[in-house]
């Protein structure tokens, strides 16, 4: 598997069976960085495998889930994670990873998972992995995801690029406003693995908005200049002469005395 599939493969090798959770991909785009968070959900039978796993492979097997062995937990999926992404980039712009930097692995397990091994209480664990971009993705062609065949995704894009087409992915529903949201499921291209291209442009409607109200604007600041320049010499040749005449009253006052 292809992200924190290491439980699913602990999972096998106990051989307690191969759980099926709810698996959600959130992916937030900016200009110089991007953000991919996951939500994993077990409900019911799922859960209890879940934690019989843990309490199995990585604590006592004493049928109860410790704080220690969530610990233990979060330090694997972590370590793992990391791993698997180092082995494969999870993601590629203009078909290139050389310009994309994992920054760290962050993992919230449930707190819920703690206690008795046959709770089916529901779990739900979260991770998030923050990217750096070495240049703006504004000027990419194209930006590719790695991920979890059938899995649902949410892919929002910055403010000023277009998505003109996109492939590896299923039931697109497209949300444009001044920036682009697409939802999806990544579609399957082996049992496991799914992968998504959106392809790029430069957001041209907006560059022209911005183009004609520059040329109005500068329109504007054409003739409103000379309209005040006119009205200011106006105020000051009343101010000029209104003083001179009180000068000459004060003056011929004086001089009469």
């Amino acid at each position: 598997m292809r992200f924190f599939f290491t439980f699913v493969l602990i999972i096998l090798t106990a051989g307690i069976g191969d759980a099926e959770r709810i698996w959600i991909n959130s992916i937030t785009v900016n200009e110089h960085n991007m953000t991919w968070n996951y939500n994993e959900t077990f409900t019911g039978a799922d859960s209890i495998e879940y934690r019989m796993m843990i309490d199995k492979v990585l604590g006592n097997n004493d049928s109860y889930i410790g704080a220690w062995e969530l610990l233990n937990a979060d330090k694997d999926i972590r370590k793992n994670l990391r791993k698997s992404i180092d082995s494969e980039q999870d993601v590629k712009i203009n078909n290139e990873t050389s310009g994309v930097e994992v920054l760290e692995v962050e993992s919230n397990l449930s707190i819920g998972t703690i206690g008795n091994t046959h709770s089916t209480d529901t779990v739900t664990n979260i991770y998030s992995v923050p990217y750096r971009f070495r240049d703006s993705v504004l000027n990419a062609g194209s930006i590719w995801f790695l991920g979890q065949a059938k899995s649902p995704v949410t892919i929002v894009m910055p403010a000023g690029i277009d998505v003109v087409n996109i492939s590896g992915m299923n039931n697109i529903t497209r949300n444009v406003t001044n920036h682009v949201e697409i939802s999806g499921y990544f579609k399957e291209i082996t049992k496991d693995r799914g992968e998504i291209s959106l392809y790029l442009a430069r957001n041209i409607s907006n560059v022209m908005i911005s183009e004609i109200n520059v040329t109005n604007t500068t329109a504007l600041n054409t003739t409103e200049p000379l309209t005040d320049v006119l009205s200011k010499i106006k105020t000051i040749t009343l101010f000029v002469v209104g003083a001179m005449i009180i000068l000459l009253v004060y003056f011929f006052k004086v001089k009469k005395r």
